[in-house]
């Protein structure tokens, strides 16, 4: 279940709205054709109730309608968003919400030309721009960032409260090596990751969000080192990045060895893909690295999965 952003704050402004434009003069005509009129504000919700703790300061609104009007505003808080009333000719429109989405974190943002997969009658929204997103620089673990794609209906003299889902767009890694040798660094990059993400087209189960299928890329995890002085557990955590690419059932995980006497090694990992907004764990001890390795998922909860090799649980108290 969603869990409201100040749901209440909305409430009271569509009650007080209701109140000062009860009056038809106050829902004026638009001045240039003659149409009627009415208002649209926004009610963000979080996805993940986890994220419920996060204070945004970069929020964007794009409205667009099937008449060609369209609108966009920028917040610098959701208290902000509550107040916020766009007034439109009346008719069908489209709202696409980023939170936190912006250049200062490292992201970027481009409108494209709809793609076939957004073909008239296929359920996606056609009258926003196709909204691409991608890093800056895909190794850079950037905080996360929410987006969100909710449809309206602007009626003549009425106030319409648009309900906005946030969903995390970045899904994150976890990778923690028992037992590695004193004097070992670790190198771990993940493979077949998407250059950016499609925020207002479908996927098969029709969420919003579909990553690249075009370009790949390798993300870097870092270069980890064990103690001189004794054996250690090496750990990456909550390493963000692009979901893996449109089109691949599977990811790989690259571990770079290089031992105490400089001999490097090289591990592959081939493990289930990531999506937008989960979190992944991968857990092993140094002695079970092979040259290949295929893991499987391992539910942990509703937005967590583990990686376990052939199935077998490796951390059993991750339940």
């Amino acid at each position: 279940m969603n869990k409201k952003i100040f749901p209440l704050m909305a409430a009271a402004a569509m009650m007080l709205l209701t109140a000062c434009y009860h009056d038809k003069h106050e829902f004026q005509p638009n001045e240039h054709d003659g149409t009627a009129v009415g208002y649209v504000s926004p009610q963000l919700s979080w996805e993940n109730e986890t994220d419920t703790l996060n204070t945004l300061d970069h929020i964007q609104i794009t409205v667009a309608g099937s008449n060609g009007t369209s609108a966009n505003q920028s917040f610098g808080s959701v208290q902000s968003t509550a107040e916020w009333l766009q007034q439109l000719p009346v008719g069908e429109y489209d709202l696409l919400v980023t939170a936190d989405m912006d250049e200062a974190r490292g992201y970027v943002l481009n409108n494209v030309t709809h793609s076939a997969t957004r073909a008239e009658g296929d359920g996606s929204i056609n009258t926003l721009p196709d909204t691409r997103v991608s890093l800056r620089n895909p190794s850079s673990s950037p905080e996360q960032a929410w987006y969100g794609v909710t449809s309206a209906t602007v009626k003549a003299d009425e106030v319409t409260i648009a309900e906005v889902s946030l969903q995390r767009l970045l899904a994150s890694v976890t990778v923690v090596i028992h037992g590695v040798p004193a004097g070992t660094t670790v190198s771990i990059a993940v493979e077949r990751v998407a250059h950016s993400v499609l925020l207002t087209t479908r996927d098969g189960n029709g969420r919003y969000g579909v990553p690249d299928g075009e370009d790949y890329e390798t993300v870097s995890l870092g270069t980890l080192a064990a103690d001189p002085a004794d054996a250690a557990t090496l750990r990456r955590d909550d390493h963000t990045l692009m979901p893996t690419a449109g089109g691949q059932q599977r990811c790989l995980l690259t571990i770079s060895v290089t031992t105490p006497e400089g001999t490097p090694l090289t591990y592959l990992a081939d493990v289930p893909r990531m999506e937008c907004g989960k979190h992944y764990l991968v857990e092993l001890d140094y002695a079970d690295l092979r040259p290949y390795m295929r893991f499987e998922a391992m539910t942990i909860n509703d937005w967590t999965e583990g990686w376990t090799i052939s199935g077998e649980i490796l951390n059993p108290t991750n339940k």
